[in-house]
């Protein structure tokens, strides 16, 4: 592997909720299309809503490709390739910075949202690289059944099933091929197709040590 490819965190102070509305989570996708852009600042968030066609447009000079993602009530999952210098920092800076102005104003709150800074592991190991966008897109597991990290699932077949109508992470996009605006698929299809999502993912659950593959997958992550 020679790209700079980052595993990208965080979760909200406290460990809070920081979507609470179906809104909350549109507002943060939003955010990952808008905010992709090195000649977008903050400043620009006002000026979108869901029904803007620039949501549809691929980001004209896009500091990163969205590789894929995951976002939870309290945390949120991206897999992302750096297109420029810093551009992990400068794309990571807005967006939590955008979201958390939104919350904050929209709740009426103030302080920080997120749990300090975001973490960063490089995916640079190629069971990582396996791993990592399986690990990512089973993360809602946890909604349903505690504990599958350590020993699997104890029904696959349900587990599936939620994972493929789980709305909020790009799963959904790689399944059905027609991915969302702000999503780079190209490089984590040449791992997994359409069709080998379900049987890759059933077989990392089934596994007799799965445990040892989250632990590829994740490496060096201090919280999950």
């Amino acid at each position: 592997m020679n790209k700079q490819i980052y595993h990208i965190f965080n979760r909200g102070t406290d460990k809070r909720k920081i979507f609470l509305t179906k809104n909350d989570y549109e507002r943060f996708l939003i955010n990952m299309k808008i905010f992709n852009d090195s000649d977008v600042g903050q400043h620009h968030l006002d000026r979108f809503d869901t029904e803007h066609p620039e949501l549809n447009k691929k980001s004209a000079h896009p500091l990163v490709d969205v590789l894929c993602f995951c976002l939870m009530p309290n945390h949120y999952h991206l897999l992302l390739l750096q297109r420029e210098e810093n551009g992990i920092s400068k794309y990571l800076h807005k967006l939590q910075m955008g979201y958390s102005k939104y919350f904050n104003m929209l709740y009426e709150r103030s302080g920080n949202l997120f749990q300090g800074a975001y973490k960063v592991v490089e995916v640079n190991k190629d069971s990582q690289f396996k791993y990592v966008p399986l690990y990512i897109h089973m993360n809602p597991l946890d909604l349903i059944e505690n504990g599958w990290k350590e020993k699997g699932i104890r029904n696959v077949k349900r587990g599936l099933e939620f994972l493929e109508k789980y709305r909020w992470s790009s799963l959904k996009d790689y399944i059905s091929d027609s991915p969302a605006p702000y999503l780079e698929t190209k490089i984590i299809s040449s791992l997994y197709s359409s069709e080998d999502w379900k049987e890759e993912i059933r077989d990392f659950l089934t596994s007799s040590n799965v445990r040892h593959r989250v632990s590829d997958a994740v490496a060096d992550i201090s919280y999950v």
